[in-house]
């Protein structure tokens, strides 16, 4: 089944999913899309990227954590298309961690997974053909590199759901969501000073309606029900969170969405 293409609310709240890639030095060309694929057949993420969440957790000024990450060495035990799916949205949030941080052998690290895991979902763009040489190119230019990346990321997205894959493309866009909340959570949970982190989470819950919205529209794959049944204690946490929350609530998500993780990466 065909996948539903974004809807009006859903185009609305993609507004400032690209403010990041708009910094800095622009990429060379090599990554420039061409004009048919930035007009129609462009189809960008129905949710906010990770690289959003990620620049305000940074800006935020919580400290970078070693080890919050999925560990790359763990991508050969993914075997399945789903397992290479979710890990490779899963990988996805964390190239932006790191990116955003600025931790240049850990990029390195995480663009090799994620070629790898595009590979063997056989997904065909300058994702895994020219994304590692403009990223050494800027690996000195952050603003650049995520500039470079938040691109590749559209561009992988955008062939998932012109070339009938669009299973797929909800498995990776759940990967990454599931990270990007882990990660603002488990930092949220430690932080001595958590207020703007707070807020990170407790707005999760408009793109994770969104994201629901898209399961319950393509839940008559075996795949995509499988997600639903996964994400449905978080889905059920988030329905009293109505703009904010306070520390307790954040550790109940944080419980939570580990779990849901855990599944995910093995």
């Amino acid at each position: 089944m065909k996948a539903k293409k974004i809807s009006t609310n859903a185009a609305m709240l993609l507004a400032g999913v690209l403010m990041v890639a708009a910094c800095g030095n622009q990429p060379s060309k090599k990554i420039q899309l061409s004009t048919e694929q930035a007009g129609e057949n462009m189809v960008k993420y129905p949710i906010p990227t990770a690289y959003e969440v990620m620049n305000l957790i940074n800006r935020s000024g919580a400290a970078y954590i070693i080890e919050i990450t999925n560990p790359t060495d763990k991508a050969e035990s993914y075997l399945t298309e789903s397992a290479k799916a979710l890990n490779l949205g899963v990988y996805s949030a964390d190239l932006a961690y790191v990116t955003t941080y600025n931790m240049k052998q850990e990029t390195m690290g995480y663009l090799k997974v994620l070629k790898n895991l595009s590979d063997e979902l056989h997904v065909s763009t300058n994702f895994n053909v020219d994304l590692a040489h403009e990223v050494e190119r800027y690996i000195e230019n952050k603003d650049s590199l995520i500039s470079i990346t938040t691109r590749a990321f559209d561009e992988t997205y955008s062939f998932l759901e012109n070339n009938g894959k669009d299973n797929i493309s909800i498995q990776v866009l759940t990967g990454m969501w599931v990270e990007g909340l882990y990660v603002a959570a488990y930092i949220a949970t430690t932080s001595s000073n958590p207020g703007d982190l707070l807020q990170i989470v407790a707005n999760q819950k408009q793109s994770l309606e969104t994201l629901k919205d898209i399961l319950d529209k393509n839940s008559d794959a075996p795949e995509i029900e499988a997600l639903m049944l996964l994400l449905a204690p978080i889905i059920d946490e988030y329905s009293s969170v109505d703009k904010t929350v306070d520390v307790a609530k954040v550790q109940q998500i944080h419980s939570i969405i580990e779990k849901i993780r855990s599944k995910i990466i093995g």
